[in-house]
């Protein structure tokens, strides 16, 4: 008996110590790392976008991430609405940016076929305005 609740107070306390050492959200979100990732992406896609075009793309991305993280506390219809603004207006920056309306397009459609599978693939994928 002695020796099963050592194994289990030692499961116990491997566990805990295992997760402590993980970042919080996950250990995914390291805006450094996020951007490194989506450099990487947009470079081995077909987009054929230059290093100073992928990095103005990620750098719009990041920026209207940090807008969307302020709407957790709103009502889904007013999350829907604002995320609706917030894309409307990277898709502007993207368009800017890249001084090309129709690649601004093909980042927008890049972006949502891999918001997409993230998703499982079953959405279609939702019309650019």
């Amino acid at each position: 008996m002695k020796k099963i609740t050592l194994m289990l107070v030692l499961a116990v306390g491997f566990g805990c110590t295992v997760m402590a050492q993980q970042p919080a959200g996950g250990g995914n979100f390291d805006p450094v790392k996020m951007k490194e990732r989506q450099l990487q992406q947009l470079k081995e896609s077909d987009l054929k976008l230059t290093d100073e075009q992928a990095d103005s793309v990620v750098s719009i991305n990041m920026e209207t991430m940090q807008q969307m993280r302020g709407m957790r506390d709103l009502s889904q219809e007013e999350r829907t609405a604002k995320m609706k603004e917030v894309n409307d207006y990277r898709i502007k920056r993207w368009t800017s940016a890249l001084k090309d309306e129709a690649l601004a397009k093909k980042v927008a459609e890049y972006y949502e076929k891999q918001r997409a599978a993230r998703m499982g693939g079953n959405r279609p994928p939702q019309q650019q305005q």
